[in-house]
């Protein structure tokens, strides 16, 4: 694999494209994104971090992903973007129609959900090859060393009070949901909730 075709991605926004909708994060380990000239034919996108490759093949009659992570010797370990699978690989099958979000040290979080709104964070430990933890969140999804921040939705219900916009979303036949900052910390698999909350027309 051509070494330029490596993108090293520190302190940005990265854009996610997916059939559902359009997903970003703000990350501040780097975590490099191998695109390859021929994605579209391929429905292959990889990423790569000191320790793992993943390597994401978009379905084309579902929605949703097939992942394969492989596992580095040394951070210098090179992997063509390639899906194929080695006896010591972990692939991840299409869960709950996922798509690669990010690496965070020994921990991989995927974006999973059929619409725009309502979207989940699932987190794999890459040690013991499970899932640690799962929250419904809205973007952005920010992402310091093994922590993330984001709003996620609450059984709150939505009032004048907490919602200035209600009528308006009401008017126009919408509904309403309370979202609240959290941020988890993935080495413990802990939730805090920030304080901050915020209201969002739904349809």
């Amino acid at each position: 694999m051509n070494k330029n075709t490596k993108i090293i991605v520190g302190l940005l926004v990265i854009t996610l494209l997916s059939a559902t909708g359009l997903f970003y994060f703000l990350n501040t380990h780097k975590t490099a994104s191998i695109s390859e000239p021929d994605i579209a034919s391929t429905g292959l996108e990889c990423h790569d971090s000191s320790q793992y490759f993943a390597i994401q093949k978009n379905l084309t009659d579902a929605v949703g992903s097939t992942i394969l992570i492989k596992y580095k010797t040394s951070p210098n370990t090179t992997f063509p973007c390639a899906y194929v699978v080695s006896n010591d690989d972990f692939e991840i099958k299409n869960v709950s129609a996922g798509y690669f979000l990010t690496f965070t040290d020994n921990f991989l979080v995927l974006d999973s959900g059929t619409g725009p709104s309502y979207r989940e964070l699932i987190a794999y430990d890459l040690r013991t090859r499970n899932v640690i933890f799962t929250d419904t969140y809205e973007d952005p999804v920010t992402v310091t060393n093994d922590s993330l921040t984001y709003l996620t939705h609450t059984k709150a219900k939505p009032t004048l009070q907490n919602c200035p916009e209600l009528r308006d979303y009401t008017a126009n036949g919408l509904g309403a949901v309370i979202l609240s900052k959290v941020t988890v910390d993935l080495s413990t698999a802990t939730k805090k909730v920030r304080g901050v909350i915020e209201c969002i027309a739904t349809q």
